[in-house]
């Protein structure tokens, strides 16, 4: 495992703050994950205070202002404190990976409590990187950020998400699509009960085709 300076972490966390600003703070983001025949979702909500907790590191400011001057580049050598214990390492090689979580991930589920150390309710994320969240009120919010391959701390069947939407916080409904599995359209019928409750598909839009039942046929 790489271990980072105090000026390497720094870097990391600046430009992670930068990104974590533009692409999470103040949003919500909603996976909506198929095992089965059924569908379920769960929504994640991202404030300027759960950043510090994704970095590992231990600082002398509150999590709030600790991101803000993240994010305007004003912290130094003296406002971080990497412990001996590598957490910070091992949470601040991945980091960068998981700023656009709601482009990468592609597995979910519920913690194992494999280790001893770790307090999380449910994961996001990839072979490589994942993100923990807590069960905050009607959402979750991240709390932790892993280097591990998510299928090996989390219950079996591993879920597979099928699509990914984000809404700035006070939305009530998601419009923006950001992630859609191959093979999955959006009019599928086992994600129409999560769909219809969650999002407003008639205004719909996404960075890339949005795939349809209807489309596919007219292709035929």
């Amino acid at each position: 495992m790489y271990s980072f300076t105090k000026k390497e972490a720094l870097a990391v966390i600046h430009s992670c703050a930068v990104a974590y600003e533009e692409n999470l703070a103040h949003k919500n983001l909603m996976f909506v994950i198929t095992h089965g025949d059924k569908a379920s979702f769960f929504e994640a909500g991202f404030l300027p205070r759960n950043f510090l907790h994704l970095t590992g590191v231990k600082t002398k400011y509150s999590s709030v202002d600790f991101y803000n001057m993240a994010v305007k580049n004003k912290l130094n050598e003296d406002s971080i404190q990497l412990t001996s214990d590598g957490i910070a390492n091992k949470k601040l090689s991945i980091l960068p990976a998981l700023m656009k979580i709601y482009l990468t991930a592609r597995m979910a589920g519920d913690y194992d409590y494999s280790k001893s150390l770790l307090v999380t309710d449910k994961l996001a994320g990839t072979v490589t990187a994942a993100m923990g969240f807590r069960k905050n009120g009607s959402v979750y919010v991240p709390n932790t950020a892993l280097n591990t391959d998510l299928r090996d701390i989390v219950h079996r069947p591993v879920q597979k998400i099928a699509v990914m939407f984000v809404k700035p916080k006070q939305d009530e409904k998601y419009t923006n699509l950001t992630y859609i599995a191959k093979g999955v359209t959006i009019d599928d019928a086992i994600l129409q009960a999560v769909l219809k409750e969650k999002t407003d598909l008639e205004n719909m839009t996404a960075a890339f085709p949005i795939p349809r039942k209807s489309t596919e046929n007219n292709e035929d």
